[in-house]
């Protein structure tokens, strides 16, 4: 099926008093693709995924996801539409089991589609969380409090808990930042696993990972968009070059 459009923001605009983070961007994500976001420290790209994922409201401007405009809808109502956000600093629960981790967000999710005193059973809540964790290679540490694993595991269980809200669009802010090399790569395989299902944003510094794994490439710069295109295209753009790859 040909990639269409399911995301995209009009002149979006956020301010924080005289500064401008992010200024008239028009930005647009397509299905069956990994997208990238690079750019110096900022740039205004964590500001402009804050915006996609609700955790901040634009000063003005839109966003349109599947068709609706969904620029003052609350975080929760976006996860529930399927826009989830994995922050850059890990944001588990450290001490509970990495069971009890994705448990959270699987029902989290599961009531968000029912009735507000809709009861999750725990068959169906084991399920999901075997699968989640499953998926990114952490099947048998569902005993393990989530704080002793290695933090190359937390990222991973990060992970697992994002993936069990059922997202139709998977931010990742930063995932390779303190890995190692081997985690890095582990970490590279987990993500083009992910995306046979999932649609993926990813915020990245590391230009081997951004260029190993995305599809679309945007540049962001004092707030705006100053290049956009292939992997191929944005390596060998000298703009881009000249300001953020140091060619």
């Amino acid at each position: 099926m040909a990639s269409v459009e399911f995301l995209r923001t009009d002149r979006l605009t956020r301010q924080y008093g005289g500064l401008t983070a992010v200024k008239d961007v028009n930005f647009s994500l397509r299905n069956d693709r990994i997208h990238a976001i690079i750019g110096p420290n900022g740039a205004g790209k964590t500001t402009l995924v804050n915006l996609i994922s609700g955790r901040e409201k634009p000063t003005s401007g839109s966003i349109i996801y599947k068709g609706e405009d969904i620029s003052q809808q609350s975080s929760a109502k976006r996860v529930q539409a399927g826009i989830v956000y994995t922050f850059q600093v890990t944001s588990i629960f450290r001490n509970l089991s990495c069971y009890e981790n994705v448990a959270l967000s699987v029902q989290r999710s599961l009531k968000a589609t029912q009735r507000k005193f809709f009861m999750v059973s725990e068959s169906v809540i084991a399920n999901h969380v075997s699968k989640s964790l499953g998926s990114v290679g952490l099947s048998g540490k569902e005993n393990q409090t989530a704080g002793t694993l290695p933090y190359g595991h937390q990222k991973l269980l990060e992970v697992a808990m994002s993936l069990a809200a059922a997202p139709e669009l998977l931010i990742l802010d930063e995932p390779t930042q303190g890995l190692a090399q081997a985690e890095i790569e582990n970490l590279i395989a987990l993500i083009l696993e992910i995306t046979k299902s999932v649609n993926v944003l990813l915020i990245e510094h590391n230009m081997a990972v951004v260029f190993s794994l995305a599809e679309y490439v945007t540049v962001m710069n004092s707030g705006t968009i100053m290049a956009e295109g292939t992997p191929s295209e944005i390596e060998n753009n000298h703009e881009v070059q000249d300001l953020y790859l140091g060619n």
